[in-house]
């Protein structure tokens, strides 16, 4: 093969040289003329005068032939004629063709499906100027969590480093209020610092791209527009640069329009516009961590380095960030923080973050399949070899070499291989399109391109070779060893076996058949589990309604006011039974918060902090165990309270009495001197994964400003039916609209998208698998009562009965099912507790998943043997013998 594709590279010239051999046999055979016809007239005779002239200049057509393996031609040629055999023996086995061609698209289309998400999201690089040069900065609290960084560390940053070209800052995938040309739409927008695209090194498609003197303290003023907003809002109007759009209510002035291949630092989503940022005093005094920050490498500077030296320059830094009027527990948090230097050369991806774990387990999964694929046609293709060893015979009878028999099976095998690679690849670019779709579930259009590029191209065409000497070689292997005179002797029906090997393929496949059917249960039992579990809170019968202001909605509002009113007039609709908010959701992750009572008489423990509305936890279904709940009243002019779950109370208050205490949260001013007034019960309001997590939550009232909360609405009747009144009664107020709107079980589906991803897949390929190892033995014990029609015929003459032919053939088909069994099980073992991570509510040898995978394996396995069986228990012992 290696040679093969040396003379494909080398075809052009391979052309030329070819028209080379036939001008050097034109002029071989006149100079050839010429000595005969000197020859002649030297008085030789005719014969005599060619004779010397070939002993002179040699045999043309030998020349030829010298030449033309010298240069490759002869192997080209018995390629092309191996080829040419082989496709002709595969058309004339439908069957087997399509069986083969099926099984191998499937398993290589499934491998570059899952390949071409990894290639997606993990290896591909930013499309722009020497990717490998950018890293990313963020900070690590002391809870181990990443987090950005505010806009004083990133001026002391810059003001400091020797080390990058160019060093920015920019906020990622805000939502605004847009409109273009006279339509409005809640769109996707970035902020970043005049460096952003000098230190990316983007040229604009159109237009020109802001500056540093473009980046004014107060609100932005120009916009450049990404390639896909500029399409799809604008129909991609070259005429764009000058004109004008407007965000939450206020004209920007277009200046430029960036390439098609750029679509800013996060791969997932591309911002329809990006605006200029600059900063004013009381940015800079924020204590508020929005801000990512990245920069260009100098030439010569590397990461090692950059860590280095930024490792050096840190603490300088935090303490001319140091918020003022931070002391004690918070200045220490502060001061604890560490600066993290990673690679930029891939971007910034959310889905990466979510799925590279899961992506490692499906490219694992169907790894197996592809190997179940390869052993079965190994197997196919063994019995098919066994069948051959006639004409084999044959061949090896008419002076055929064992490499020509080996090189035809190998031909036959490529070829196979060739179609199967062929269809998977379209398959899985249906598939991987289906996979974005599933996992995506943001407010704006998915950016990321699972469309295969050259990377992924030669991996499938690596693992169509691969694939086509696993199971080509057996089968090569078997036509080595055939003795023609044996072969010669034996008749079509009793042409050979496939022997142990051939069983020992069908065992194989068996057993990685039962890892992936226990692999499958597992999941689908933990999805059960997540679906089923006690999460403190009531699933059913929710709606949550996303609310976003209208461009200027939230200027002069008095906000317990209006969501107090709000509330009223949504509950007051028909089939609604209560309504509140919260600021969170069900979401893959936890960000946390310290917490400590002011007393300092426990350790700072870890917690989340949400925001909370009154009734919600009437509305939710949550328990209030001591104290009471919030009110309208708990508003910026009361004292600040808040409520602890029942987790976060035993760990801060072991002795009891949490009500009444005080504590302190993170390193917000505002939450330094909170006052407990009421314990709930612990409810997996974030993760459904997580065992009663700590949390505190405070009132909706006591926030200033920066939450969008989130509208969550208890029904009598089916929640979706009641979304048409919210969104009247919402927009009749005229200060904000339903950004999106759900019931907590389409919410809940969200969250467990990795576990369902991982499940669905799981269970398809297992299915998959299962099958493919039915066909093997399927195929096995047919060829085996074909082979042994006489054996058979004897057996019945002798006075056997058919349930005794069924009973043997049975017998053999569970000899080797209790094999893959036997050897599948321990590898199940090894191979659950690899993913036990993902698993919840159940061990990684869970005896339930086992006896089922095991049950249902064996049940199949034994349908695929009995069929055969049931033909050979029906054989006519005369017509056996008459074929022998």
């Amino acid at each position: 093969m290696a040679r093969f594709l040396r003379l494909w590279r080398r075809l052009p010239f391979l052309l030329r040289r070819r028209q080379f051999d036939r001008d050097l046999e034109d002029e071989m055979r006149f100079h050839l003329e010429m000595k005969a016809q000197q020859n002649r007239s030297e008085g030789m005779s005719a014969e005599e005068a060619r004779y010397a002239a070939r002993r002179r200049f040699g045999n043309v057509t030998l020349l030829r032939e010298r030449s033309r393996e010298a240069w490759g031609w002869g192997a080209a040629e018995r390629f092309a004629k191996d080829v040419k055999l082989a496709a002709r023996t595969l058309r004339k086995n439908p069957g087997f063709t399509a069986v083969a061609v099926l099984s191998l698209a499937l398993g290589i289309g499934a491998n570059t499906a899952v390949f071409s998400l990894i290639n997606a999201l993990i290896l591909r690089t930013l499309p722009v100027h020497e990717p490998g040069r950018l890293v990313l900065l963020s900070t690590l609290n002391p809870n181990g969590q990443k987090e950005l960084l505010s806009v004083a560390i990133f001026e002391e940053i810059q003001r400091r480093q020797q080390v990058f070209s160019g060093l920015f800052g920019w906020r990622a995938n805000a939502m605004a209020n847009l409109e273009a040309n006279g339509v409005a739409y809640a769109g996707c927008r970035d902020d970043a610092t005049g460096e952003y695209f000098a230190a990316l090194a983007v040229k604009p498609l159109l237009g020109r791209l802001f500056t540093p003197e473009d980046a004014a303290a107060g609100p932005p003023t120009v916009a450049v527009l990404d390639y896909r907003g500029w399409r799809r809002r604008f129909n991609g109007d070259p005429a764009i640069v000058g004109k004008f759009m407007r965000l939450e209510g206020k004209p920007l002035t277009i200046i430029g329009v960036t390439p098609e291949s750029f679509g800013g630092l996060v791969a997932d989503v591309a911002c329809d516009v990006t605006l200029p940022v600059g900063f004013s005093d009381n940015m800079r005094r924020s204590e508020a961590l929005w801000m990512n920050v990245a920069g260009r490498l100098k030439d010569g500077v590397s990461l090692e380095q950059t860590r280095a030296h930024l490792e050096v320059v840190w603490p300088a830094v935090q303490a001319a960030a140091l918020p003022q009027g931070r002391q004690g527990s918070a200045r220490q948090e502060f001061l604890a923080r560490r600066l993290v230097v990673d690679s930029a050369a891939t971007g910034i991806s959310y889905l990466r973050e979510r799925f590279t774990r899961p992506l490692a387990v499906l490219m694992g999964v169907v790894a197996l399949i592809l190997l179940i694929a390869c052993v079965n046609l190994a197997s196919l293709m063994l019995a098919r070899a066994a069948g051959r060893q006639r004409e084999m015979a044959v061949r090896a009878a008419l002076g055929a070499t064992r490499w020509r028999l080996v090189r035809q099976q190998l031909a036959e095998s490529l070829l196979l291989a060739a179609a199967g690679a062929a269809l998977g690849f379209l398959l899985a670019e249906w598939g991987t399109r289906f996979v974005a779709r599933m996992i995506w579930t943001g407010h704006v259009p998915l950016r990321m391109d699972p469309a295969p590029d050259a990377r992924v191209l030669a991996f499938t065409a690596g693992i169509a070779i691969v694939t086509a000497v696993l199971f080509g070689m057996a089968p090569a292997w078997r036509a080595t060893r055939t003795d023609p005179g044996t072969a010669l002797q034996r008749s079509a029906r009793m042409s050979g076996s496939t022997g142990r090997f051939g069983k020992a393929l069908v065992a194989v496949q068996v057993a990685l058949s039962l890892v992936l059917l226990i692999g499958a249960t597992l999941f689908l039992r933990t999805i059960h589990n997540l679906r089923t579990v006690d999460a403190g809170f009531r699933r059913d019968g929710i709606l949550l309604v996303n609310l976003f202001p209208r461009a200027g909605g939230h200027e002069g509002l008095n906000r317990p006011v209006y969501y107090h009113e709000l509330a009223d007039k949504v509950a007051a609709l028909p089939g609604v039974q209560s309504v509140s908010y919260s600021s969170m959701a069900l979401v893959p992750y936890e960000l946390k918060e310290s917490v400590e009572p002011t007393s300092g008489t426990e350790a700072p423990v870890n917690a989340m902090v949400a925001v909370l509305a009154p009734r919600f936890l009437e509305t939710l279904g949550m328990r209030l165990l001591a104290g009471r709940d919030f009110t309208w009243r708990d508003d910026a002019n009361a004292r600040r309270v808040a409520l602890v779950s029942q987790s976060l109370a035993r760990r801060l208050f072991p002795s009891g009495g949490a009500v009444g205490q005080r504590i302190r949260v993170g390193m917000a001013r505002q939450l330094q001197e909170i006052e407990i007034i009421g314990v709930v019960n612990s409810a997996s309001l974030w993760i459904l994964r997580s065992r009663e997590p700590m949390a505190v939550y405070t009132p909706l009232g006591q926030v200033s400003g920066g939450i969008h909360p989130r509208m969550v609405i208890r029904t009598a009747v089916d929640p979706a039916s009641v979304a048409a009144p919210v969104r009247r009664t919402v927009e009749a107020l005229g200060r904000e609209y339903p950004l999106r709107m759900e019931t907590l079980r389409d919410s809940e589906d969200g969250a467990l998208i990795e576990e369902r991803l991982i499940g669905i897949l799981t269970s398809f390929f297992g299915g998959l698998a299962l099958m493919l190892a039915c066909v093997g033995l399927y195929g096995l014990m047919s060829y085996s009562v074909n082979s042994r029609t006489g054996e058979m015929g004897i057996r019945m003459a002798l006075g056997a009965g058919p349930r005794t032919v069924l009973h043997l053939i049975i017998r053999e088909a569970v000899t080797l099912v209790l094999a893959g069994i036997l050897i599948g099980l321990p590898v199940a073992f090894a191979a659950s507790r690899l993913v036990s991570r993902l698993l919840f509510g159940l061990s990684p040898t869970d005896p339930l998943s086992m006896v089922a995978s095991v049950t249902v394996l064996t049940a199949v396995a034994l349908l695929a043997g009995y069929l055969p069986a049931r033909r050979a228990a029906r054989t006519d012992p005369m017509e056996a013998l008459r074929c022998e």
